[in-house]
């Protein structure tokens, strides 16, 4: 019996490593692009969520359009991404944003 792993089952896992390189440019490309043309003023406390949901799905989009995968293969992975990277990246990303203040 064969048993054949595609790109769908082992995505998250391939990328986690990806995922570690890239999350503190993409926070930090995420909060300048937030603040606009005022850089010198942090952002401010309610502006976090737009600043995680942001970080999450441009992280997840460039991962997903770096694959060969098409339609709903990419949208599975890019959602399996999002859900991975708000779960376990949480407190990093909050950590990042309330440290901006100080």
């Amino acid at each position: 019996m064969k048993i054949i792993i595609n790109e769908y089952h082992l995505g998250l896992l391939r990328r986690i490593g990806m995922i570690e390189d890239l999350i503190d440019s993409t926070m930090d490309m995420v909060y300048e692009y937030l603040q606009g043309n005022d850089l010198i003023k942090p952002l401010y406390p309610k502006d976090y969520d737009v600043f995680q949901n942001t970080t999450v799905m441009k992280l997840a989009n460039q991962l997903a359009n770096q694959t060969s995968l098409v339609g709903d293969e990419k949208v599975m992975l890019r959602n399996q991404l999002q859900r991975y990277i708000t779960n376990e990246y949480r407190q990093k990303m909050r950590d990042y944003f309330h440290g901006r203040f100080e």
